[in-house]
């Protein structure tokens, strides 16, 4: 690291965290350093060099006084005007700084840097001239020509701080996802964005035989699934423990090299930053918890606890949503509404137990004899309904020919069913049509099911237009 230089990055320069931990970091600098906020440049926090070179011995007694109260007033639009297009100027300028009661020839330079979270900061550094006409334009010649590189030590530096600050934040930045895979894309983009700026992040699944990739930046190859040289230094593997204590998902990243070099060469900055990793992982874990029992409860409260299948309260939901579609996409959309004839001497003969064993048995019958995309519900007792995206009266209609013909067939109870009961199935059927929501198409559904039962059973009412039919 090179204390003789002055450093400056366009738009770049991260936000410090609070004043008592960003002089800690500003404190590594020899040079005197400034972070001020608005318009009039008001003091946020400086470092003790500069409370030295004017004479300051408490740092409260800085915060929120303009920079330019130790300016030349001959050399303020020198300040003012640097970096003043939202960018920080490499070349430094030279102005006057108050030095308790004279003025000291300082080269400046900086600008000012918008955080992730649009808060302006303005950041200086400042470089003390031997003041004599030929030595002060020797030293600016040797300090434009050094810049460059120390304004990447410097950046680095105030990277970390932006680090800190922003890694407890990551569960904020997180509010509203609402599906795992949408969880691990907005985390990966946090990391690789400007205020973390990890390279190569990634999420996989992990077992003790493979690894699948969740979700990998463009720099990652998703075909690389060998686990990575652990002897890499910029290399992280950052295991997401949930609360049941298994770890099957790993967050892997790398540092910046870059900022790697100055990691290494500050062993107090390496261990910040590895703190700052694992409260990355800490934080993503807790909300990676929080996401997936969410998950796991909005299941269990649209899932019939016998069957296993959806229940009335998903059908509700599901079934608003298909109407809409229907209608906006223009396609088609059937309902069967169904129901088991003779259930009731089942659990009269064979007990009620066994009733619970015949409708489990039934659930599994009618999700094999449908597609992934329509939506099997439980509706109530011996009642289940499915939504049939995308299909015509013509095609519930076989379906549910195809369905009594199974059905009688079919062994239930291995056999015992039929020795009970007369059992069967009676079927309603209906489609969208103009003028019907999603209340009245199930109500449509259901009387036709009815009617179906009055009219014998073990048989299908189809429901077309104004008119029903067997």
């Amino acid at each position: 690291m090179s204390h003789n230089t002055l450093t400056s990055r366009p738009g770049d320069w991260p936000l410090p965290p609070d004043p008592g931990e960003s002089r800690l970091l500003l404190d590594l600098f020899p040079d005197p350093l400034i972070v001020a906020r608005g318009p009039s440049r008001k003091l946020l926090a400086v470092n003790r060099a500069f409370m030295d070179l004017v004479g300051i011995s408490e740092q409260g007694d800085l915060r929120d006084r303009p920079v330019t109260e130790w300016i030349h007033e001959n050399d303020r639009h020198r300040l003012l005007s640097l970096g003043g297009d939202g960018e920080s100027d490499p070349v430094p300028v030279m102005v006057q700084i108050r030095d308790r009661d004279s003025w000291r020839s300082v080269a400046i330079i900086g600008g000012r840097r918008l955080s992730p979270f649009g808060e302006e900061r303005w950041v200086y550094r400042l470089k003390v001239l031997e003041d004599s006409g030929i030595g002060l334009e020797k030293q600016m010649q040797e300090q434009r020509k050094r810049a460059s590189e120390a304004v990447r030590t410097s950046l680095r530096i105030f990277h970390l701080t932006e680090k800190i600050r922003m890694a407890p934040r990551l569960s904020t930045l997180l509010i509203g996802v609402t599906e795992e895979q949408e969880f691990y894309s907005r985390a990966g983009q946090l990391l690789s964005s400007e205020g973390l700026g990890y390279r190569s992040v990634s999420f996989w699944k992990t077992d003790e035989e493979q690894r699948e990739l969740i979700w990998g930046a463009e720099d990652v190859d998703p075909q690389h699934l060998e686990l990575p040289d652990t002897e890499d230094a910029a290399f992280r593997s950052l295991p997401l423990v949930t609360g049941s204590g298994l770890v099957d998902r790993v967050l892997e990243l790398r540092v910046d090299p870059r900022e790697l070099q100055l990691l290494q060469e500050a062993p107090l900055l390496m261990e910040w930053h590895e703190e700052v990793l694992g409260t990355i992982a800490e934080v993503l874990s807790l909300t990676l918890q929080n996401l997936q029992l969410h998950e796991q409860l909005e299941k269990q409260a649209l899932m019939d606890p016998l069957t296993g299948i959806s229940n009335r309260l998903h059908l509700t939901s599901q079934l608003e949503k298909e109407v809409l579609r229907s209608r906006r996409e223009g396609k088609p959309l059937g309902l069967l509404f169904t129901d088991l004839d003779g259930f009731k001497q089942i659990n009269d003969v064979l007990g009620h137990l066994v009733g619970d064993q015949l409708l489990v048995e039934v659930g599994q019958f009618l999700k094999d004899h449908f597609r992934e995309s329509d939506h099997l519900c439980r509706y109530g007792g011996d009642e289940f309904v499915v939504i049939m995206p995308g299909s015509s009266i013509e095609d519930v209609k076989n379906k549910a020919e195809e369905l009594l013909q199974a059905f009688r067939a079919h062994p239930f109870l291995e056999g015992r069913a039929q020795e009970a009961s007369r059992l069967s199935l009676s079927l309603g059927v209906t489609q969208l049509r103009d003028g019907l929501n999603a209340e009245s198409l199930l109500d449509e559904a259901d009387s036709a099911l009815y009617e179906a039962k009055r009219s014998g059973k073990d048989r299908c009412v189809i429901v077309e237009g104004n008119e029903t039919s067997e």
